[in-house]
């Protein structure tokens, strides 16, 4: 009997013989004793609280010695607040609102009163029928459960009624899901560089002209302005980091409240928690793989990715060309797009005026940059044959690649045709640069939900000096210009931003690529992939043996080089 409480109308307050039941119990100041129906007595020995259920705990419960039952009273509940019901043989207790706390069912045989156990006291009646078809509808969720059973849609279901916050082991098991991530609707910060927002990009399939492989993304909170920065390795990306956050600090006089970023160990080291710590700057990070709480920066990767992607395969522009056309989705996204809530686009709420989009070009367009070297013969050319990459970040110029020296040149003197892709044999697309293929390892993930089927009215070839109107604004950082084999004959280690030079002037080193029209031989002719397997096999085959002589002249036509006496005492 030590696990049932029964029901008792007879009954002038709650008690118990059981100290186990008991949340908490106190003492009391005075003796009480409590008359038994058999005239026994037995001492109060404290009172205290007992839960009988998630809705109904029981208050000022005696501790009675020598009690064998557990009993509630009625008249206590009704003192309390509560209505009792008893209706064919079951009892219900309900509360101020008619919500029903819990029901007991009868206990005994020809025992008048009504009980339930410690092991079911959790559970009333209808809850036990709502686990019961709960089970057999195949866990349907309770919420519905209960709406259908009052609907009276399906015969044989019955009026369920369940308790808040039910919780099932192995729904739980096999329903888990994500948590929901509500989407800001308001601008949570007061001003630009309060909060900055990034996260790395990359491995790109192939490698940017410079050697790069990842691409750091910077959003400002406010603004939504962009920077993005290249890297070799992702444990550059605190460089860069801690360069922009120097800059916007002497920009402002506003201090700058935090970062945010994902849990990548280019982030969450020593270096940024040292550097944070001097600043003081709240480092923030999203939760393990939940991307949507980061997710400003995210959908704007998502967005440059897009951008540069479409822009690469409107003029079959070569894949080692992804970083300069990131950087000219960054360039144009921060001119065009609007701050939500705010109706400004990210330049104008970072500087202050309008952006001005006169100079913009279609990236990947033939161009002609004049040639301003000395003493060019009358009759030749002025320009050189080149590719439009973008926008310089120092200087109000173009980037452009010139076909034949095989380098980026940052000039003003160019004139573009856009109506036209350059479709020269020096840029053909090789090797990993085929048409259609994504930037990134990652980017499978990426949903391109823009207008696939729009096509660019043509337009005119345009004169070759501009005036850029929003000057002033630092440009995001561009990549290296020089291919690896250049960067790292002429300029060293590959920087960000590539030896650049503003006139044409001839190279005299050797190229290990040609351009067609340098090619020895006629380039239209089938040419063998095979390969000889040693020196009397290549020396079988005329056609080799032709190219070798004809190479050889070739040589002494240009006096690659001369033939002298060796010094003396040297062994050759």
């Amino acid at each position: 009997m030590e696990d049932v409480w029964i029901m008792d109308s007879g009954c002038s307050r709650h008690m118990t013989g059981h100290r186990k039941w008991f949340s908490g119990l106190n003492p009391v100041s005075t003796k009480e004793y409590i008359t038994f129906g058999d005239n026994g007595q037995g001492k109060v020995m404290g009172v205290g609280s007992v839960s009988l259920s998630a809705k109904l705990s029981l208050r000022e419960v005696a501790f009675v010695r020598n009690l064998g039952f557990n009993l509630v009273s009625v008249s206590q509940l009704l003192d309390e607040g509560f209505e009792v019901r008893f209706k064919k043989g079951a009892c219900c207790v309900l509360d101020a609102e008619e919500t029903l706390v819990c029901s007991l069912l009868p206990f005994g045989q020809g025992r008048p009163h009504i009980c339930f156990g410690p092991a079911r006291r959790l559970v009333a009646s209808p809850s036990a029928d709502i686990w019961k078809w709960h089970r057999r509808l195949g866990h349907l969720s309770f919420d519905l459960l209960v709406r259908l059973s009052s609907m009276g849609l399906i015969r044989g279901l019955p009026k369920l009624r369940a308790e808040k916050d039910l919780v099932y082991l192995p729904c739980r098991h096999g329903k888990m899901v994500a948590a929901s991530h509500i989407p800001v609707s308001q601008v949570m910060t007061s001003y630009p560089g309060e909060l900055l927002h990034m996260d790395t990009v990359g491995p790109a399939r192939v490698a940017s002209i410079s050697g790069k492989w990842y691409v750091l993304v910077v959003v400002d909170d406010f603004s939504r302005f962009s920077w993005v920065f290249f890297m070799e390795f992702k444990d550059e990306a605190f460089g860069f980091v801690r360069d922009l956050v120097l800059r916007l600090r002497n920009e402002s006089h506003k201090a700058m409240r935090a970062i945010r970023s994902d849990n990548g160990g280019e982030f969450r080291n020593s270096r940024f928690e040292n550097f944070c710590r001097d600043l003081g700057l709240e480092h923030q990070f999203s939760s393990p793989y939940t991307p949507p709480q980061n997710g400003v920066v995210e959908r704007k990767n998502r967005t440059l990715v897009e951008m540069a992607r479409t822009m690469l395969d409107e003029h079959r522009t070569p894949r080692h060309f992804w970083a300069e056309a990131v950087n000219t989705a960054c360039y144009i996204a921060n001119r065009i797009f609007l701050r939500a809530f705010l109706g400004k686009t990210s330049y104008e709420l970072r500087f202050g005026r309008q952006p001005s989009v006169k100079h913009l070009r279609a990236f990947g367009c033939r161009c002609f940059v004049l040639k301003k070297a000395g003493h060019l013969d009358k009759f030749e050319s002025r320009c050189l044959d080149g590719i439009f990459l973008g926008y310089a970040s120092n200087s109000r110029a173009f980037r452009v690649w010139i076909l034949e020296a095989k380098q980026v040149v940052e000039t003003c003197e160019v004139s573009f045709d856009e109506t036209m892709p350059c479709t020269t044999p020096a840029f053909e697309l090789s090797g990993d640069d085929e048409e259609g293929t994504s930037i990134f390892e990652d980017e499978e993930g990426v949903v391109n939900d823009g207008d696939a089927g729009a096509t660019a009215p043509a337009a005119a070839p345009t004169p070759s000096r501009y005036e850029f109107d929003d000057e002033g604004g630092p440009l995001p950082t561009v990549s290296s210009s020089l291919p690896r084999q250049q960067a790292q004959a002429q300029a060293g280690p590959a920087e960000d931003v590539g030896e650049v030079t503003s006139e044409i002037v001839p190279s005299r080193q050797v190229q290990r690529d040609h351009p067609p029209h340098g090619m020895i031989g006629d380039i239209h002719r089938r040419v063998t992939r095979s390969s000889p397997r040693d020196v009397s096999h290549a020396l079988s085959d005329p056609n080799r043996v032709n190219a070798m002589h004809e190479e050889l002249e070739n040589f002494e036509r240009n006096h690659v080089w001369d033939l002298v006496e060796p010094p003396p005492n040297v062994a050759l």
